[in-house]
C-alpha cells in the first residue's frame, strides 16, 4: 500500500513538473530533467511492477527504467540546453527548493539507512530479527520523501503561476507612448532614448542585427540564450545588482545611481533595463570617462574626474562590490562647472567560465583592485596626470 502511496505521489509531481515545463519555455530543459528524475524515484518505488516484465535473473529490475529515466533527463538538458541552466537556477532560487531537496533525499538515500541493520543494532540490544520493523521504517521514510516532492511540485507551481502575470514596471508603458531613439550601441546592446520623458532603455540587439554577416557565432548563441531569460539577461542582472547596490553601499555610491532602474518587457526584444537618461547642461548624453577625458582640454577637468575615480573604485573594491569594469562610470557636467561621476551600467556578468568572483567577496575585490590599477595607470600616462603614487589604489 504504501510503495503504491509513493509511486502514484512522485508520478503526480513529475507530471505536475512536465506541465510547468511546457508553460515555461524559458526554464524548459532545467524543469524536465528535474521531472525525469522523479520519474527515476518512482520507476525505483514500484519494483513489483517491473518484476511482471523483466525476466527473473535479473536482480535488480528497477535499475532498467531508473537508468532510462535518467538517461532522458540527460537528454532533453542537451535538446534544450539554452533552458536547462535558466530552469536550474529557477528551482534553486525558488524558496520551495528545500523541499526537493530533502524529498530526494528520502527516496534515495534515506530508506536505505532506515534499513540497516548495522545502524539498528545500536538501538535493539535483543537478538530478535528487526526485518519488518527496518522494512517499514524505510517505506515510511521512502513515502515521505513522495509527499515532500509533490509537496515541492505543487507549491513551485503556484509560485511561478503568480509571478507569470506579470506586473509591469511602473514607467514600463512609456516604451510603447513615445518614439525610441537608437542613442549608442555596444557589441551586445542597444541602448534607447524614449521620447521627451527623461528615460532611457537598453536591451540586446534586435533579432535582424543578429545575423552571421553582422555578428560573431558565439555572441548570437548567448544573445539568444539570454534574451528572454528573466535570471541570465544582462539587461535583468543590472536591475538586480542596482537593487542590492542601493542596500548596502555606501552613500557616496548610492548617490550616483540612477533614481530610477527598472527591469522591463519587450516582446521581440527581450527584457531590458528602464532608467533615469542623464544630460548635460547643452543637452547632450553624458558619456564614459576614459571618453569624456579625451574629449576635454583643461587638465583641471581630469584631474577631478580622474580623482572621482578612483576614490569611487576604492570605495567599491572595500565593500566587495559586484563591479566588474572600472571604466564604466559617465560624467554629468553640471550648469555650474561642476563634475560628477554617475554609475549606469554595472555589467554584472564577470563574463569567465567559472565566476569565482561571483561566490567569493576576496576574489571580486583582489580582481577590481588588479584591474583598477591597471585601467588607471593607463589614464595617468596617456593624459600625463601627475598624481602622488601614496594616494593611490593600495
Amino acid at each position: 500500500m504504501m510503495t503504491a502511496l509513493q509511486t502514484f505521489a512522485t508520478t503526480v509531481a513529475a507530471l505536475i513538473a512536465i506541465v510547468i515545463a511546457t508553460k515555461r519555455p524559458d526554464w524548459r530543459g532545467g524543469v524536465l530533467a528535474v521531472a525525469f528524475l522523479i520519474l527515476a524515484a518512482a520507476a525505483d518505488a514500484c519494483e513489483w511492477f517491473w518484476e511482471e516484465f523483466i525476466p527473473e535473473w535479473f536482480d535488480e529490475p528497477e535499475l532498467i527504467p531508473i537508468t532510462l529515466a535518467v538517461v532522458a533527463a540527460a537528454t532533453v538538458a542537451l535538446v534544450y540546453r539554452r533552458t536547462t541552466l535558466p530552469g536550474f537556477q529557477a528551482i534553486v532560487r525558488n524558496r520551495r527548493f528545500p523541499l526537493l531537496v530533502w524529498g530526494f533525499l528520502c527516496v534515495s538515500i534515506m530508506p536505505n539507512l532506515a534499513q540497516n541493520k548495522h545502524l539498528w543494532s545500536y538501538a535493539v540490544t535483543e537478538q530478535e530479527s528487526t526485518h519488518a520493523v527496518r522494512e517499514t521504517a524505510s517505506d515510511i521514510v521512502a513515502l515521505m520523501g513522495a509527499a515532500l516532492l509533490v509537496n515541492w511540485a505543487i507549491l513551485f507551481a503556484k509560485d511561478k503561476r503568480r509571478r507569470s502575470g506579470r506586473v509591469p514596471s511602473p514607467h514600463e508603458h512609456l516604451l510603447w507612448e513615445n518614439e525610441l531613439t537608437p542613442i549608442g550601441r555596444g557589441s551586445r546592446r542597444q541602448a534607447y532614448k524614449i521620447g521627451d520623458t527623461g528615460f532611457c532603455a537598453k536591451f540586446y540587439l534586435p533579432p535582424e542585427e543578429c545575423t552571421p554577416e553582422k555578428m560573431k557565432k558565439s555572441i548570437r548563441s548567448e544573445i539568444s540564450r539570454r534574451r528572454f531569460s528573466r535570471l541570465s539577461n544582462s539587461s535583468s542582472q543590472e536591475v538586480y545588482i542596482f537593487g542590492k547596490f542601493r542596500h548596502y553601499m555606501p552613500e557616496d555610491i548610492r548617490s550616483r545611481l540612477p533614481p530610477v532602474c527598472e527591469r522591463v518587457y519587450h516582446p521581440q526584444w527581450g527584457w531590458g533595463v528602464l532608467e533615469t537618461y542623464y544630460t548635460n547642461p547643452d543637452g547632450t548624453a553624458i558619456i564614459p570617462y576614459r571618453r569624456e577625458m579625451e574629449r576635454r582640454k583643461d587638465k583641471s577637468g581630469k584631474m577631478e574626474i580622474y580623482r572621482q575615480a578612483r576614490d569611487i573604485l576604492s570605495e567599491m573594491i572595500a565593500v566587495s562590490a559586484l563591479f566588474h569594469e572600472p571604466g564604466n562610470f559617465h560624467v554629468l557636467n553640471g550648469a555650474d562647472g561642476s563634475i560628477t561621476l554617475k554609475l549606469i551600467d554595472f555589467e554584472p556578468d564577470p563574463k569567465t567560465l567559472i565566476p569565482l568572483e561571483a561566490m567569493f567577496p576576496f576574489v571580486r575585490r583582489a580582481k577590481l583592485r588588479r584591474k583598477a590599477r591597471r585601467f588607471l595607470a593607463e589614464l595617468r600616462e596617456k593624459h600625463g596626470l601627475d598624481i602622488p603614487v601614496e594616494t593611490e589604489i593600495g
